[in-house]
């Protein structure tokens, strides 16, 4: 719906200088903007730039410290007010002991935790439309990221009935090209009936595409407003680093041939069987000094077949490992939320997987000077952007939590790194500093195991590309031998029988504006 479409009475939300700290950590500095009912509005900026802290002032999960926010003309607070503002995070905010179904009433009027939730037909209908009735009774802890991704999204749309305002925090993190593509649509809809519609994200190309006004949040502050011809990828990303010296995509410093060095192979899986079915891979040999990319969609077998060489998936067959424990490998998963723990400070989360041996004594009591003096260490090493130590670590943006999860599982000195979706939800300059870290792990001789949906990161990252389809390895690329990410993309296409296309590529977006 185009601005000179909308009613005048369409609803209005005028946020005025919003502020708000945690401990030395100014995460909004006065934060002014108007939305209008009928908009779609995106919000863009670098990891820490304060996004996430407006969406939960909008959504009434936190208070500012200071400013206010007026709806329709009135003096306003979400946390008050009756009209709910259903908000889907990056990090599915649901209840793992509840089925999918069960999960979409929780928030819903008169449907408190005191007794267990009933759902009706209309939430199945919507679960139906997401494609995942399968597991509308399955209980949520035991569905995989993406089935909760889907339902965090659906317990909006549950709300859709009563609700004016939509927030939206990188709902699509763990969603396919195609999903993602139904989601904007229903986005689009709820906007085109008048709704206030506001999409997080740091996947510029589709901030571009699908929203109508684009925002770019720098220091907590508004930077930039983009609509029209200035709305476009390129602008975005200058309007992100404002100058600053960030390298663009397609430039991460990546030593062609890196993993082809001759130094022996790292880890060696034969006849490797998923007890489950899900993969069946003959043999596979991860070199010292390299990056392998595991890619495949969902159901290819890829995700299971990392998780299980870490121990996490049980499967049967011959691996080999030049080195013997104590730490052989370190794994991580694609939600960071089950790498680190919410009550930690900074500090205690980079050493927290150290042995007993590094940061305990002899009787079993811990070396806190030692901690401190490690934590201190990891944290310039691998650039975390906090105030201290002793920050709490969920005051850090998403991107400083990847590099804290990241810093700690290398802090174990492991062999090999084994991890899902290294920079799932992070803004571009995370990504360089994330890409950065790895390849430094490898240059000393570790290897990495990366299962990506991403083509784009994995020409950015990898080395060596390993496909998997329908459960099986269905080919092998050498990353250097591409010079774009659309020649990679092709590839990685041939190589799976098409089942790539579910993959995220770039360009693939396909939603209107709705601008005249």
């Amino acid at each position: 719906m185009t601005a000179a479409a909308r009613p005048e009475s369409a609803l209005r939300l005028t946020v005025r200088d919003l502020q708000k700290a945690y401990g030395h950590t100014q995460a909004l500095a006065g934060v002014t903007l108007d939305i209008t009912g009928g908009e779609f509005l995106g919000v863009a900026g670098p990891n820490g730039a304060g996004k996430s802290t407006l969406v939960r002032m909008i959504s009434g999960e936190e208070e500012p410290d200071s400013g206010e926010m007026v709806l329709n003309g009135a003096p306003w607070s979400p946390a008050r007010s009756e009209a709910r503002v259903p908000v889907v995070h990056q990090e599915a905010m649901l209840f793992p002991d509840l089925t999918v179904a069960e999960n979409l009433l929780v928030g819903g009027r008169g449907n408190g935790l005191a007794r267990r939730p009933v759902p009706g037909p209309a939430h199945y209908d919507i679960l139906r439309s997401l494609g995942i009735t399968h597991d509308a009774d399955r209980e949520l802890g035991e569905c995989s990221l993406v089935v909760r991704q889907l339902t965090e999204i659906a317990r909006a749309l549950a709300h859709a009935t009563d609700a004016q305002i939509f927030l939206f925090d990188e709902p699509n993190s763990a969603l396919t090209e195609e999903e993602s593509a139904e989601l904007f649509a229903r986005m689009r809809a709820l906007s085109d009936a008048g709704n206030i519609v506001i999409l997080v994200s740091h996947r510029l190309n589709e901030l571009a595409h699908v929203a109508d006004r684009v925002i770019v949040v720098r220091d907590g502050r508004v930077g930039a407003d983009l609509t029209g011809e200035a709305l476009t990828e390129e602008r975005l990303a200058r309007e992100m680093v404002m100058g600053e010296a960030v390298q663009a995509p397609g430039s991460v410093s990546r030593r062609p041939g890196t993993g082809i060095l001759q130094d022996g192979s790292a880890l060696t899986v034969r006849a490797w069987r998923h007890s489950g079915g899900s993969f069946e891979v003959e043999e596979l040999a991860v070199r010292a000094r390299e990056i392998v990319a595991v890619v495949g969609v969902e159901g290819s077998g890829g995700r299971e077949f990392v998780r299980s060489l870490a121990g996490l998936e049980e499967a049967t067959g011959e691996t080999s490992l030049p080195r013997r424990p104590p730490q052989p490998t370190s794994y991580l998963p694609a939600d960071r939320g089950e790498s680190l723990f919410g009550d930690f400070d900074v500090g205690r989360s980079l050493v927290a997987r150290l042995g007993r041996g590094r940061i305990a004594g002899a009787g079993g009591l811990l070396k806190r000077r030692t901690m401190a003096r490690l934590g201190e260490r990891y944290m310039q090493e691998f650039r975390v952007r906090a105030a201290s130590v002793a920050q709490p670590i969920g005051d850090l943006s998403g991107g400083n939590q990847q590099k804290v999860a990241i810093a700690s599982a290398l802090a174990e000195r492991p062999d090999v790194l084994l991890l899902e979706e290294p920079t799932r939800g992070v803004d571009v300059g995370s990504k360089v500093e994330i890409y950065r870290i790895l390849r430094t792990f490898t240059e000393h001789g570790g290897s990495v195991v990366a299962y990506c949906t991403e083509i784009p990161e994995v020409f950015e990252l990898a080395d060596r590309a390993v496909v998997m389809a329908r459960g099986r390895v269905t080919g092998e690329l050498n990353v250097t031998d591409h010079g774009d990410i659309g020649s990679l993309a092709e590839a990685v296409a041939q190589k799976s029988g098409g089942a790539a296309s579910a993959l995220e590529r770039p360009g693939g977006v396909d939603a209107s504006r709705g601008r005249a």
